[in-house]
């Protein structure tokens, strides 16, 4: 039987090549060292047999507020197991799911193959009734029907080049009157008295401040980064956006995730539908087939539908959630995708340019109040388990 432990430095070409057999995107040592640094401590488990790595469950570890309360949550990604190791899923997930600390753990990026595995392990659908569903805006039919036929030529075989690759335009500064372009350094101040705010607001909210986002933002495996809009009412926000273009595959086209959508009450609500608005318009311009939200709450929903062409979609259950004993199982938490994988994990487009500066990315925003020095670069998830 393969032994578990923890994920390893050691084990990162053993884990691209898990990625590989997968279809996973692979990472960088830097790439690894990065997003393993938001394991804080318990960056995953792999099970080794005498063959060597035969199965991998990552974990990142976000620190939440609620109000003046501070928990840690923990999100997991990338579950693969082997063949050979048949059942190691169980072994993976319990001890994700016993990892110290947290109040929850969750998996809200599961496939349809997958979802089984999380109810049988203990996890329960969340967030309640919005635990089925995405929304999708398509932005160009015509690739997306392209896209499908790609897909099933390239059903078993990955193709030899990138396809529906295209040129894409550099970040542009919104011109709308309250609607700006932030950068996590240089806004730092108005994005950290946005998150104080909405951490009072009532709900169990993930950790949002400036250096949480440079955190994020410091991928060293992704040329460009994430486009995060603001909107402001004098001098602070109301609103912020964040939208993250990705590429699952070789033979799939460009998809811009909306990986959060939150807003200040009571008045914030139009402000987020502006965003989206936004986010869409800048979906077409860079040559996404589609716009998605794929982690959905009841609230997010219905500020989604106001923005034309919204398609909800009810398939399998992707969004999984186990709470440690004596926590009430339904938490003020509204997930956002920010609160899974989504915006470690997609699989970035490839680019010819230039690796994209993290700091300064767009013209300062109307909210600039004066930069602060970046700090150096730290690097969909379904599962395909040996059941």
């Amino acid at each position: 039987m393969p032994i578990l432990r923890e994920v390893l430095p050691s084990d990162w070409e053993s884990l691209n090549e898990l990625h590989r057999w997968a279809w996973f995107p692979e990472r960088s040592e830097a790439g690894w060292k990065w997003v393993h640094g938001f394991g804080q401590g318990y960056p995953g488990w792999v099970l080794e047999d005498d063959d060597g790595v035969c199965g991998y469950l990552g974990n990142i570890r976000q620190d939440y507020s609620l109000r003046d309360a501070c928990f840690m949550g923990a999100t997991g990604y990338s579950l693969i197991v082997l063949p050979r190791a048949k059942g190691g899923a169980r072994r993976l997930l319990d001890a994700f799911r016993n990892q110290p600390g947290v109040f929850a753990t969750s998996i809200f990026n599961s496939n349809a193959r997958a979802a089984p595995i999380y109810s049988r392990e203990g996890f329960t659908a969340f967030p309640q009734n919005w635990a089925d569903a995405k929304i999708v805006w398509p932005l160009a039919p015509m690739t997306m029907l392209s896209e499908r036929l790609v897909r099933s030529l390239y059903r078993n075989r990955r193709p030899a080049r990138e396809l529906f690759s295209s040129p894409r335009c550099s970040p542009v500064v919104p011109s709308a009157a309250g609607l700006s372009a932030l950068d996590p350094w240089a806004d730092a101040a108005v994005i950290n008295l946005f998150y104080a705010e909405l951490r009072h607001a009532g709900s169990l909210i993930a950790d949002r401040s400036a250096q949480a986002l440079q955190d994020r933002f410091s991928d060293p495996d992704r040329a460009e980064p994430p486009m995060l809009f603001g909107w402001s009412e004098g001098d602070r926000l109301s609103a912020v956006a964040l939208g993250q273009l990705g590429k699952m595959s070789e033979c799939e086209a460009p998809i811009l995730d909306i990986i959060d959508i939150v807003w200040l009450e009571p008045h914030g609500a139009a402000a987020a539908t502006a965003l989206l608005f936004q986010l869409r318009t800048e979906g077409r311009r860079v040559g996404a087939s589609r716009m998605r939200l794929s982690l959905v709450n009841q609230a997010t929903a219905e500020i989604a539908l106001r923005v034309p062409g919204a398609v909800i979609r009810h398939r399998h259950i992707h969004g999984h959630a186990s709470f440690v004993a004596g926590m009430d199982e339904d938490p003020p938490w509204a997930p956002t995708p920010f609160d899974g994988d989504f915006g470690f994990c997609l699989r970035p487009p490839p680019t010819n340019t230039p690796q994209t500066e993290r700091r300064g990315w767009v013209s300062r925003s109307p909210l600039w109040k004066g930069a602060v020095d970046a700090p150096a670069p730290l690097s969909d998830h379904h599962s395909r388990a040996g059941l």
